[in-house]
């Protein structure tokens, strides 16, 4: 399975982010527009402007956000041996699957039934 780059996951947030801003502005705009009424600009523009100005702070967050996230790898060495013996159990079938036991002086593991 390949994993996204920097540009994808950003992309990705960028789209969230506007979604987001798009529902709050609007939420906020007719809020306004209840409240003090649409001013010169009008209904429309008013509410518009609203939701422009949200998406755009939110997608521009929330993009920059989504690619500093994206540069965190799996660390743990554990989780990457159990994604490679996961892939391997898959290919031949769920039979012999490793049971994990945890003895009961020692805290440590131990993979049973490879």
């Amino acid at each position: 399975m390949e994993q996204l780059s920097r540009i994808d996951h950003m992309k990705h947030g960028v789209i969230m982010g506007s979604a987001v801003g798009v529902c709050l502005g609007l939420a906020f705009g007719t809020y306004h527009i209840f409240r003090y009424g649409p001013g010169p600009r009008g209904y429309i523009s008013t509410l518009g402007r609203y939701m422009a100005s949200s998406a755009g702070s939110f997608a521009l967050f929330m993009g920059i956000g989504s690619a500093i996230h994206s540069d965190e790898r799996p660390k743990n060495i554990m989780l990457k041996r159990h994604l490679e013996q996961h892939q391997k159990f898959c290919q031949r079938g769920f039979a012999n699957l490793p049971v994990e036991v945890l003895e009961r002086n020692r805290w440590d593991r131990k993979i049973v039934g490879m």
